[in-house]
């Protein structure tokens, strides 16, 4: 299945180690003080708890998965799809300039995923190792 598939390169591990020491540490945050998290993005943004549940997985346990090379299409397009909504919820208005808050950062991390995607998690990946 595609999905599981990588490709024999070092391109990889770059976007991995990069989205890697991003989402790690930003899930690991959100995770350690999940309820004021949830209410704070639920009076703000109108998430639910599920949601904001899935977006804290994503970004911690993606992020262990993308630093591992494990599932890495996978963790790859949910870390798109929580930039791709954090961009349209929370940071459209902030501009573009590449900095925290705003959605030029957030495209320059899909960009990152959106690579991984094609490519999968590399030759210094589990997805390597167990997969193919």
């Amino acid at each position: 299945m595609w999905i599981f598939k990588t490709t024999s390169t070092w391109a990889s591990l770059l976007p991995r180690l990069i989205l890697a020491i991003t989402f790690i540490p930003a899930g690991w945050t959100k995770l350690t003080d999940f309820q004021s998290k949830a209410l704070s993005w639920q009076l703000n943004f109108g998430f639910e708890y599920w949601q904001t549940g899935v977006a804290v997985f994503v970004e911690f346990f993606g992020g262990i998965a993308l630093l591992l090379g494990l599932l890495t299409k996978l963790s790859a397009f949910g870390v798109i799809v929580v930039m791709f909504v954090g961009i349209w919820v929370a940071h459209l208005d902030n501009g573009f300039y590449p900095t925290y808050d705003t959605y030029g950062y957030q495209l320059c991390l899909i960009g990152l995923a959106y690579v991984l995607i094609f490519t999968g998690g590399g030759n210094l990946s589990l997805d390597k190792r167990f997969l193919n």
